[in-house]
Formats: structure tokens, sequence, C-alpha cells
């Protein structure tokens, strides 16, 4: 029994140190040498994001050949994933003059499965789909969302799935979504028919104008809906809404970089820029009546190697429930895109006139 302290002493100083250097780029004399190992924080983390996608991405395509049907030869090659992942940060200080912090994560993350349907798709994400496109991403619910979605055209998707909370409930929507051109401007007309097991039904309809010159970006948009959650809440406090609320907003920005984001809601509050300033003034409210005023200011940049982004803005709100006194915000965050390609794209080459 003696002898079993000073084998377990060998085995660290003779066996640990090469197995060491090995995982540190270390090779024999025969061999090529392996990469170097990271020094600084910075390549710390982008050997991370490399590792978690080379993690992730042969789990995906394991679980694609399961759908490989008997006979193919040729499976189709499976997108990589896409997964964003974001912490935010939000500081406030009301129209009373107190103070208050709130913290949350977005994760929103795509899996293609292209031999069970080429139109198929999971989805696992913190974004509530009941919202108005311009919402703030920090006021949302951030309860994950598991589910599927089915593309029949690029313009049409269906996604069932489940609501990952204390009392879990179903949900499903069917979106609209074309593209289309008139002269210099690209309109994104938006549709939403939504059900939730516990909230009922609900509608969406927003319509974004988007215009570039150069590197500067002009966008208005509105939105409109309607939902039973919302009609009740009227009908108990008679305010007269009957479950329909409404938004404008016009925003200004000089952006160059951006990220190749097909979400509506993330293109109207600036969630798709990658590098650039922008201001943003929405309006908010019910039939026959604006209930609160917003004025935001975007300031994001690239932390590290287009792949981390930070984003600093800073907000003044006017509430109709505050007798419209003045409520002054400052979001900050940091996103991250564990994307192979990282997807980032300059708005000069594709979206100037």
């Amino acid at each position: 029994m003696r002898a079993f302290p000073r084998l377990r002493s060998c085995l660290r100083a003779v066996v640990l140190p090469p197995l060491l250097m090995a995982g540190s780029g270390f090779a024999w004399a025969d061999e090529a040498p392996g990469p170097p190992a990271p020094t600084t924080f910075g390549e710390k983390l982008d050997l991370y994001q490399m590792r978690t996608y080379q993690f992730l991405q042969p789990r995906v395509e394991r679980l694609d050949r399961w759908f490989v049907r008997k006979g193919t030869e040729q499976p189709l090659p499976v997108p990589p994933l896409e997964l964003r992942l974001g912490l935010y940060g939000l500081l406030d200080l009301d129209a009373a003059d107190r103070f208050h912090s709130k913290g949350t994560i977005d994760l929103d993350a795509k899996i293609f499965l292209p031999n069970a349907d080429r139109f198929l798709k999971l989805k696992v994400s913190t974004l509530d789909p009941t919202l108005t496109p311009g919402t703030p991403p920090i006021e949302g619910q951030r309860t994950a969302r598991i589910g599927v979605e089915r593309s029949w055209t690029d313009e049409f998707h269906a996604t069932l799935g489940l609501k990952a909370s204390l009392h879990p409930q179903l949900y499903t929507h069917l979106d609209w979504s074309p593209t289309w051109t008139a002269g210099h401007w690209k309109v994104y007309p938006f549709e939403r028919l939504y059900w939730e097991s516990k909230d009922g039904t609900g509608e969406i309809t927003s319509l974004m104008g988007d215009r570039w010159q150069g590197f500067w970006n002009l966008r208005p948009a509105a939105s409109f809906k309607w939902s039973e959650k919302k009609r009740e809440v009227d009908w108990a406090t008679q305010n007269g809404g009957r479950g329909w609320e409404w938004e404008v907003s016009l925003s200004l920005g000089y952006i160059t970089e951006l990220l190749r984001e097909s979400d509506i809601g993330r293109r109207i509050n600036g969630g798709d820029m990658a590098r650039g300033t922008s201001v943003r003034f929405g309006v908010y409210g019910t039939p026959g009546q604006e209930n609160m005023y917003l004025l935001t200011f975007f300031f994001k940049r690239e932390l590290r190697n287009r792949w981390i982004y930070y984003l600093v803005a800073p907000e003044i709100e006017w509430n109709r429930a505050h007798h419209w006194g003045r409520e002054y915000r400052l979001n900050v965050g940091i996103e991250m895109l564990l994307w192979h390609d990282r997807l980032a794209s300059s708005p000069a080459a594709s979206h100037a006139p």
C-alpha cells in the first residue's frame, strides 16, 4: 500500500508534463508541431469561439444523419449552425428619481436539418414572438422557447414549439415576410398570426422601409397588434383599447457593417447593426392616444475579430402614466456571434443604391 503514493508521485512527475505539453502545442521529433497555445486573453476567446463551433456542429450533423434515407448516395450538406448570445444590462432613473437596474440574456440558435427536410430547422430562442417588432429587447420576456420552423417559400414560415417555464405552454405562429423593392427603397411588410395555450391568439402587422445612401441609412416603421390578453386587460381597466396597440418609429444611422439578419424585429430596433451609430425616435400608443415617446441613441462597435460586439444605448422616455415626466435609461451589452463565418457584411456593397 505504501508504494501507491510513490507511484502517483512518479506519474505526476513523468507522465503528466508530456501530456500537458502535447495539449499546448508540443510535438515529437517526427511530428509536425501543433498550433501555438493562446497567450493573450483575446486569443483564448477566439479559441473558445472555434472550439464551441467544433463541438456543436458535428453533433448537429450527427443528428441530421438520422434522417438520411436508406440508399442515399450523397446526403445533403448541413449548413453551419447559427448561435447568438447577448448579455445586456439596463440602468434606469425613472420620473420619480428612483434608480433601477436590470439584466437579461438574449439567446438565439438556429439548427438546420436538410436531410430531414430542406425547409426545416430547429430554433432555440429567448425572443418573444408576441411582441411588436420595435419593443426594446431588454423589456421583453426572456423565457426560452424551443420550436421547429417549417418554410414553404422564402416568404411563408410556420413555427410550433414549447415555451420553457415553470408552467410550460405550447405556442405556434404563422409568418409572412416578403421583400419588395421600390426605386432606392426596400420595403419589408410583415404579418404574424400567433397562438399560445395560456394567453390565446393575437396578430401583428408591421411595415418597414429601408433606404441607403452610402453608409447612411433611414428606416421608417409602423406596427399594429391585437391580442386576446391585451383585450382582457382593456376590459378590466375600461380604457377602451379593445386589445389594440400600435407603434411608429423613425431611425437614422451611419452604419459601416451589418449582420445578415432576417428577423424584422431586430432590423427595426437596430439589432442587425454590427458597427455604426444611429438615433431612433418611437411613439407607442393605443387607439386614439399616445402613451409613450422614446428617444434612443445607439453606439455599437466590434470588440473582437468580428464575433464579439459591444453596445451602448442611452435613451429618454416620456410616459403618460408618469405625467410625461422624463425617464433616463442606459442600455449596455455584449453580443457574441458563435457562427463559423460570422455572417457580417458591409452595407455599402449590398445595400447602397
